[in-house]
């Protein structure tokens, strides 16, 4: 919460990269493996650092907090599953951690900042500044306020860390890493390189011999474990949606015409207006610009005087434009005149609307369709929880799915056997599940003939019963069961080593000096320029790619385009950069090596002061005691 007001907001990429950063740190923190067991601990003390608590409602404050960055990061609510999933919940408490143990350590050291420092420091943030780039005290008050922060708690909050800045920044704070590092990083990162490769294709691997029945029963013996069955089972499935029952439901037209006049008001689109806008620096030259205009002159010859850009704001309706004055006056012009200076939030601009699109609220056959839908699923969804309660109540009568199925005329799947991934023992994948994912988890995590609960599918407001009926445990296959898929992999092994030879052969005469043509007259030479370590080549995979970098210039390699095709390359060109490393790179590596150390230095410190976790107080926070 802190950082954001620090920094504003980051994006959801950038999130991402430092929740697995985070990761990361938690796992050099290494305190999961220490005791969570506490002992003359208090019963709301979440860990333990030194003699510094961290009290249940402050992990559960940080947790909950973490819960509401991350969902409004990705638009949707992130829920305490999600981020136990993502071990976030360990994150959370790592983080509160980490903070205890500096502090604990600035303590004995006596370090501290003035109440001057923090103040000028918070007033510098970019999240309480206002549109003058000032700082603004009502945009202050407003963000604390929003997230149940005091003035004062936040105020300490910010002398807390700038205490543990102070510390840190004495910790690798100076480092800066030896040359022939962030020379190397630089290659590593701006290398380049040519090469020109040929594809070889199962086809060219000449003719397989067909194998014995005994070479097939020896390689199936060899590799009986890749042959083997895996777990099946049996499923009757009920799925329950609104579509499902809205279909049946007839609206009539009166109705359809009452919904459609009380709705009417809310279908009519708004006026838009195309509209484009010239920014000033100033509001002097804006209006000098706006007498030219009322003199006759257009506004793209004022423009291009002024080396000033005509910028299309696009086709805007009124409530589209945050800026007031800016909608007011767009919304105030007939078409194509240009306004007269507008003070924008932004600075001065000058106005010029090119296109009205006027509001119109659409007929009753234009919208009749769409309503039609709409009233029948709306009132589906009122029936759909009449039907959910029926299901719930023949399921605790003991009823079947396929049971409740005919009485309720509710179509049941029928699965005779599928696997983990939805595959059918023939290896086609099953296509008419529901939520596949969280059906098939949910299935294979209960026995058979046991009534599982219901998966809710909140967001389509549809619910899936299923029953296990029945389990074929993971088997060995017999050697008569697997014998198609024996061969069939036995002949793309022996392909794959004819190629292999062939690629060898090829490579040899490369090296000693001979072309594609000579090496392999019949094959298509294809070329990839300006290849770097992360490049990607349709049909070659990554290893390959890694090889071309571990190959000399003019040297040629072999690499794999899948199991049963290669590619021999030659490498024509090595490109360097012959520039020194940016400082952006530079200082990318200065802050890696300097938090490195900070990690260690945490690390230690943790395990100097002491640290114990309490695993259930902290799985009672988050919700994971609720599960066991």
């Amino acid at each position: 919460m802190l950082q954001g007001f620090r920094a504003g907001s980051r994006s959801l990429l950038t999130q991402i990269v430092l929740m697995i950063l985070m990761g990361l740190l938690i796992i050099s923190f290494g305190f999961w493996g220490i005791s969570g067991v506490f002992r003359g601990f208090g019963s709301q003390t979440v860990a333990k650092v030194g003699s510094t608590e961290i009290r249940i409602e402050d992990y559960r404050r940080a947790f909950n907090e973490r819960l509401q960055e991350i969902g409004r990061q990705i638009n949707r609510p992130f829920t305490a599953d999600q981020a136990r999933a993502l071990g976030i919940d360990r994150q959370v408490l790592s983080e509160l951690v980490s903070e205890a143990a500096l502090n604990e350590k600035t303590r004995s050291l006596g370090l501290a900042v003035t109440d001057q420092t923090v103040k000028d420091r918070v007033m510098s943030f970019p999240s309480f500044k206002g549109a003058d780039g000032n700082f603004d005290p009502v945009k202050y008050q407003v963000l604390l306020r929003n997230n149940n922060f005091t003035e004062a708690t936040y105020l300490a909050a910010e002398k807390n860390l700038a205490v543990r800045q102070q510390l840190l920044s004495a910790i690798g704070g100076e480092v800066v890493p030896p040359k022939v590092l962030t020379d190397a990083f630089w290659r590593l990162q701006s290398e380049t390189r040519a090469i020109e490769y040929i594809r070889l294709a199962p086809n060219q691997a000449g003719t397989i011999p067909a194998p014995s029945e005994a070479d097939l029963k020896t390689y199936f013996e060899a590799n009986k474990a890749g042959f083997r069955a895996p777990e099946y089972r049996a499923l009757r499935i009920l799925h329950l949606t609104p579509a499902m029952v809205a279909k049946d439901i007839v609206i009539s037209d009166d109705d359809l015409k009452k919904t459609y006049e009380t709705v009417k008001e809310r279908l009519t689109i708004p006026e838009r207006r195309q509209i484009e806008q010239v920014s000033f620096g100033s509001i002097d030259v804006a209006k000098a610009a706006s007498e030219r205009l009322a003199k006759g002159e257009t506004l793209e010859t004022v423009a291009k005087d002024l080396k000033l850009q005509i910028v299309s704001l696009g086709s805007l309706a009124k409530t589209e434009i945050l800026d007031a004055p800016v909608a007011q006056a767009a919304f105030g012009l007939e078409l194509n005149t240009a306004s007269q200076p507008v003070a924008g939030r932004f600075g001065p601009v000058i106005l010029r609307v090119t296109k009205i699109d006027p509001q119109r609220t659409p007929s009753f056959e234009e919208v009749s369709k769409s309503l039609r839908e709409d009233l029948q699923l709306r009132r589906a969804i009122t029936r759909v929880q009449d039907l959910h309660d029926k299901i719930e109540d023949e399921r605790g009568a003991g009823s079947t799915i396929e049971e409740i199925g005919k009485k309720l005329n509710i179509a049941v799947i029928t699965v005779d056997a599928v696997d983990r991934s939805g595959a059918k023992p023939d290896g086609t994948k099953l296509t008419n599940l529901p939520a596949p994912e969280q059906l098939l988890s949910a299935a294979f995590a209960t026995q058979k003939n046991v009534e599982a609960d219901a998966i809710e599918l909140r967001e389509q407001r549809s619910t899936i019963w299923f029953e296990v009926v029945d389990i074929k445990v993971a088997r060995d296959r017999t050697f008569e069961e697997a014998k198609s898929a024996v061969e069939a992999r036995w002949k793309d092994e022996q392909t794959g080593k004819k190629l292999t030879e062939l690629a060898a052969a090829i490579q040899k005469k490369l090296d000693e000096g001979a072309t594609f043509a000579d090496a392999a007259p019949n094959a298509k030479v294809e070329k990839a320029e300006k290849l770097n370590r992360s490049a990607t080549i349709p049909g070659i995979d990554a290893n390959t790619v890694a090889r071309v970098f571990l190959t000399a210039n003019g040297k040629s390699g072999v690499g794999i385009a899948d199991s049963t095709s290669r590619i021999v390359f030659r490498v024509t060109s090595v490109d360097l950069p012959t520039t020194p490393p940016p400082a952006q790179l530079v200082q990318q590596i200065t802050q890696s090596v300097q938090e490195d150390l900070q990690v260690q230095y945490v690390s230690r410190l943790q395990t100097d002061l002491g640290l114990s976790v309490n695993e259930a107080l902290m799985r009672q926070v988050t919700g994971a005691g609720e599960q066991r």
